[in-house]
Formats: C-alpha cells, sequence, structure tokens
C-alpha cells in the first residue's frame, strides 16, 4: 500500500456531505430522468490538506475557489458522487492541486496512488510544473497517468498575464503529442476564451500536435455569453478540440456551445470539491455573481433565508442549465448522453488505443534492431 493510501485511511475528518430534502426533490424531478446509467465525470480535483501551505488573504480574494475546495480525499470524492448520484455509477479524470501554495510532487503521487485503486473507478492527469524536463512527462505516463493538467498560476507572470506556452512548453506538447496523451488546459488572461493569443495558440496546438487529446476547461472559461461568442466561433471546426463544462452553470453558454460545435464535443465535468457548496450564480453581460450561504469571505451578495433555504448543489444548477439548453435545442436525452458519459468514454478509449499502438510500434522497433544486430 502506498503511503497516501495510508495517509488516507488515518484521516478521521472525512467530510460528509449534507444531503437534503430540497436535492432529492431536485434529483428525483429534474435531473435523474435524464440522466445515462453511466457517468464520467472528466473534471475533479483531489488533494490533501497537508499537501497545500497557507493561503494569503490576498490569494483568497484572487481565487475565490481556493476558500470552497482547496482540497478533497478518494473517500471524499466517493462520497460526493454517491450523494449527488445514487444511482448512477461514476468515472473520474482527477488531477492534484494546482495551485502555487500546493506540494505539487506529493499530490500527484496521492491521486496516482487513488487512480490506482479499483474502488475509485478514475484515471488521472499529472500536474505540470513548466521548468520540468519533458522526460518527466513520459515517465509519468508509463506509470499510470493518462495526460497532463498544467495550470497558469504556476508560472511567474500568474494567471492574468501568462501566456499558453509559459506553463505549457512545447517540449512538454511533444512528448504529450507521441504519447497520444490528454491535455487539460485552463486558460489564462481576462479575455479567457476570447483572448486573441489564446485564440492562436489553441489553434497552433492543434495543427501542430494533432494526436494530442486538448479538453479546454470550463468551455474556456466563457461563464457569460459574450466571451463565448467571440471565442468559440474560431474552434468551431476544430473537431480535435473538446470542452467541459466543469463550473459553467450558463444555460445561454450551453446552448450556444451546444449550436457552434455540437454536443459531440462537450464533456461533462463538476469541478467537484468546489462545485458542492450550494446557491445559485446570476450572469451580467460578462460578469457574473455566486450566491450561497456558506462562510466564505467573499460572499458578501446574499438572498433572504427564504431563499436560501431552497438552494441546491451547484453540481444540480449546472445540470439544470443543461438540460434547459439541450431542452430548448430539442435535442433530447440522446445528447445528454453523450455528454455525460459516450464522449469521454470515446475520448479516454482512444488516447488508451494511441498509447498501445505506439509502445507496440516501439517494441516493434526495438525487435528489428536486436535482429539485425545479431545478423
Amino acid at each position: 500500500m502506498g503511503r497516501s493510501q495510508v495517509e488516507e485511511m488515518k484521516t478521521d475528518t472525512i467530510r460528509l456531505p449534507d444531503k437534503r430534502a430540497i436535492d432529492t426533490k431536485v434529483y428525483e424531478e429534474e435531473i435523474r430522468p435524464w440522466l445515462p446509467p453511466e457517468i464520467i465525470d472528466c473534471h475533479v480535483h483531489i488533494g490533501l490538506e497537508e499537501h497545500c501551505g497557507p493561503v494569503s488573504e490576498e490569494r483568497r480574494k484572487e481565487i475565490w475557489a481556493i476558500e470552497v475546495g482547496l482540497h478533497q480525499t478518494w473517500e471524499e470524492l466517493r462520497n460526493s458522487h454517491r450523494t449527488l448520484f445514487p444511482d448512477r455509477q461514476v468515472q473520474s479524470l482527477v488531477f492534484g492541486n494546482v495551485y502555487r501554495e500546493a506540494d505539487i510532487e506529493s499530490g500527484n503521487a496521492y491521486v496516482l496512488n487513488g487512480a490506482l485503486d479499483p474502488r475509485n473507478d478514475a484515471e488521472a492527469l499529472l500536474v505540470t510544473r513548466p521548468e520540468w524536463n519533458p522526460k518527466v512527462v513520459a515517465e509519468a505516463i508509463s506509470v499510470g497517468f493518462v495526460g497532463i493538467k498544467p495550470y497558469p498560476d504556476l508560472v511567474a507572470q500568474g494567471m492574468n498575464e501568462a501566456a499558453i506556452y509559459d506553463f505549457v512548453p512545447r517540449g512538454h506538447l511533444s512528448v504529450l503529442n507521441q504519447l497520444s496523451g490528454i491535455l487539460m488546459l485552463h486558460l489564462p488572461r481576462p479575455g479567457r476564451l476570447a483572448d486573441p493569443q489564446n485564440i492562436r495558440d489553441l489553434l497552433e496546438i492543434s495543427e501542430q500536435y494533432p494526436s494530442i487529446k486538448m479538453i479546454v476547461a470550463h468551455i474556456g472559461r466563457a461563464y457569460c455569453l459574450p466571451t463565448a461568442r467571440l471565442g468559440l466561433p474560431y474552434l468551431a471546426e476544430r473537431d480535435g478540440i473538446y470542452f467541459d463544462l466543469s463550473a459553467n452553470l450558463n444555460t445561454d453558454v450551453f446552448e450556444y456551445a451546444l449550436e457552434m460545435v455540437g454536443p459531440e464535443r462537450l464533456l461533462f465535468g463538476s469541478d467537484l470539491p468546489v462545485m458542492m457548496i450550494r446557491g445559485q450564480r446570476e450572469h451580467f453581460d460578462d460578469k457574473y455573481v455566486n450566491y450561497t450561504n456558506g462562510p466564505y469571505s467573499w460572499n458578501v451578495n446574499r438572498k433572504d433565508p427564504e431563499e436560501e433555504s431552497r438552494y441546491t448543489f451547484y453540481v444540480y444548477e449546472q445540470l439544470r442549465a443543461l438540460i434547459k439548453a439541450v431542452t430548448r435545442l430539442g435535442l433530447g436525452r440522446e445528447a445528454m448522453e453523450k455528454m455525460l458519459y459516450s464522449n469521454s468514454k470515446s475520448l479516454l478509449d482512444r488516447s488508451s488505443n494511441d498509447r498501445l499502438q505506439v509502445a507496440r510500434s516501439a517494441t516493434v522497433g526495438l525487435r528489428n534492431a536486436f535482429r539485425a544486430r545479431s545478423h
């Protein structure tokens, strides 16, 4: 048993989700009828509390999600999925803590140990530092990771100034392309999906590294419709670029994404543990406001107690918004099945099959070289 698994067993403060009558009502009446028998959650954070250092007040104000979901054990993830989808089988694509305060190496080890445990039914992405030798990526995939999760917070320029290549170096991309790995990409810069530099870099990566299975997280952080409209048209014809729906609660954005790229390139992701908070999100032009009843320092926008009593999980609000978008377009349950299961299943299977083919080709090459030397 690995060290990280032992650490999990010693944890005596497992957080259990608080399921209420409103959650059961929303699930049974609004969500459950639309769900396929199996679900793949392609965007999940996993990590132990001790793998993250102190977080300053300034940083909490900069990134609101830090205060909500900085750590989550494997057991907590299993409990959350059972709470959210009690009668469904859920598989996950997971990665460790991505913030600069994190012990990235220990987090990756914990993630891999858990992904190798069949109880968790999960695949793992390696959180990378841009200064790492590309060989680290190859070694990680050889031991069980299926791809990488770089993050703009891990470079000196920071989230707002970094370009994609600053935190996803070409050496890493070359190795990932050779091994047909998955790239989970969180877009930097205030413009997010609408940023011209981001668009150019995404198009270039898709052209120069065609074997990479690219997932643009959070629909490119297009949480509001104006951002989606400015960015998605440039990527609509790039079949190799997928978009996960995590942390997005905007029906209009979902509807636009379904129209522009179709349900075949959209992937359900929960962004757990962040999206286990209760509340709702309101959108105004290109801004949004989170409402919740949680005890967070940024939670200064409150509704009246009666309305807050009706709050359910953000994950359920995400699915409500997605179902509404699908209904508007008359797409039905087949589209939901693609987004919640078969698209991710196909992506993971193709990545696995392509890596197996690469390994077989390498083995044939080594055998041929050996035979040539023996004559």
